[in-house]
């Protein structure tokens, strides 16, 4: 599967160009609610999972199709940072790349010198920091055992006072599981010790990796900012415009498809948007490609999303 991948709407960024610096979840977390799916490859050892040349050969593409996008961002589907190539594909994304940079991290790593050192670099970092309590962490990001609570707290904090773009602070709620009055206090604490520039309230909108992870209303997330930093803010979606630049044929629409849904599910609205597509034909598409055994159908919150 391709590194590059995109543009994909995205509610924070709006036309992000992604690129992927590990395998299929190579992660340090195994999150209730990740979109992406369960953890398979379970670490918090870095190592070389995409090699660094084939992150440079991405970025030349990238540095090609400039005019598709808004932002380049290092994310996918698992923890960037854990790729032992991290910081210089940082160094060349910077060099090579006429466009933002963002990273998307689950701030596992922060703490570590080098990795915060290349974090601060970019023009948007967006971390996860969920819980401000062990008891609520561990259940909702279930971490590996190296992982410590008190050490991404600090490293959000120092890369927060040497960052040269902005830190964005995303914290996804799980009804019952980190949305309690001590978690929230817990959480204000940390978000006035850490100072981001932004507090970014979710919850669980796609089908999660575990069902038993459960959405909060807009009514409670609404209560939840009031008691949160002024700074804190309910994402959610703004449409800036289909992705493409051009109709696909059958089989290139297949191929973008997948890529799509295999890093993240998406109902037919989404994709109609996305794709630019009729419904009626992107159903026909899905459906040949659920019989083929290349997409799955999800359910969730009433909704049918679509999964590959």
């Amino acid at each position: 599967m391709p590194i590059l991948f995109g543009p994909v709407l995205s509610r924070r960024l709006g036309r992000s160009l992604g690129i992927d610096l590990v395998f299929r979840k190579v992660c340090s977390m195994d999150c209730l609610y990740c979109e992406v799916g369960r953890t398979t490859y379970y670490t918090s050892e870095r190592k070389p999972y995409i090699s660094l040349e084939k992150i440079r050969e991405a970025l030349e593409q990238a540095k090609e199709i400039a005019n598709t996008y808004d932002v380049l961002t290092i994310t996918g589907s698992g923890e960037p940072t854990l790729n032992i190539h991290f910081e210089e594909a940082v160094h060349l994304a910077k060099a090579m790349i006429d466009k933002p940079i963002a990273v998307l991290t689950n701030s596992t790593l922060v703490h570590e010198r080098s990795v915060r050192e290349a974090l601060a670099r970019v023009d948007f970092v967006l971390a996860s920091l969920d819980s401000a309590r062990e008891k609520s962490f561990r259940l909702v990001n279930r971490p590996v055992a190296a992982v410590k609570l008190d050490l991404i707290i600090e490293g959000l904090s120092a890369l927060r006072q040497e960052m040269e773009g902005e830190l964005w602070l995303e914290v996804l709620f799980v009804k019952g599981l980190n949305d309690t009055p001590e978690d929230i206090s817990a959480l204000k604490s940390a978000i006035d010790y850490i100072k981001p520039h932004r507090v970014q309230l979710n919850t669980v909108v796609r089908p999660p990796a575990y069902p038993m992870a459960r959405p909060l209303s807009l009514e409670e997330l609404e209560a939840i900012k009031q008691r949160l930093s002024g700074k804190a803010e309910i994402i959610s979606g703004e449409k800036r415009g289909a992705i493409l630049e051009k109709p696909l044929t059958l089989t290139e629409l297949s191929e973008w498809l997948i890529n799509y849904l295999s890093r993240r599910p998406a109902d037919l609205e989404e994709l109609a948007f996305v794709f630019g597509e009729a419904k009626d034909k992107l159903l026909s598409l899905l459906n040949k490609l659920q019989d083929e055994g290349k997409v799955t159908k999800v359910y969730h919150e009433g909704k049918v999303y679509f999964r590959a």
